[in-house]
């Protein structure tokens, strides 16, 4: 695990541990919910805040390294990362379609055939981010972290 952002002075205490787990508690299932609601109505807006609540789950763990298990930890957050990752590149594309769109409305004429392999590219990401996210709903690296944190209502 990188620990590029462990903070040096940070100890372990069983205080920090009670904060940590109610912070990720609120910021996880947030998580979910925003998941469950993106994986019902698969539109912009909810994608859009589906990669926030993906960053503000992973910052936070990476504040909270020193209270977790290495090897639970490493795992969701890793998972973590790569959902990030790929909503980002899916949300880029949409960002693109945006700028095209607008490039369009200046007068200037992109190819179909470009627009076309844009989406057909913004399908397979978007499919592929889709299926990861039902699995990380439904997989070991959640259910474990969702115990490490105590969290009552374990999927």
């Amino acid at each position: 695990m990188n620990k590029k952002w462990k903070i040096e002075k940070l100890r372990y205490s069983k205080k920090l541990k009670n904060i940590a787990d109610l912070i990720l508690e609120q910021r996880i299932s947030k998580l979910i919910n925003l998941i469950e609601k993106y994986l019902n109505d698969k539109n912009e807006e909810n994608l859009h805040d589906v990669r926030i609540a993906l960053r503000r789950v992973r910052y936070n763990l990476e504040l909270f390294l020193v209270c977790y298990d290495e090897s639970s930890f490493s795992k969701f957050y890793i998972k973590i990362e790569k959902l990030q990752n790929l909503s980002g590149q899916v949300r880029d594309i949409d960002v693109m379609l945006l700028n095209l769109k607008k490039i369009e409305e200046r007068g200037v004429k992109i190819e179909k055939d470009l627009i076309d392999k844009i989406l057909e590219e913004r399908s397979n990401l978007e499919n592929e981010l889709i299926d990861q996210l039902n699995k990380f709903l439904k997989g070991k690296s959640l259910k474990q972290f969702l115990k490490e944190i105590n969290y009552l209502e374990v999927i």
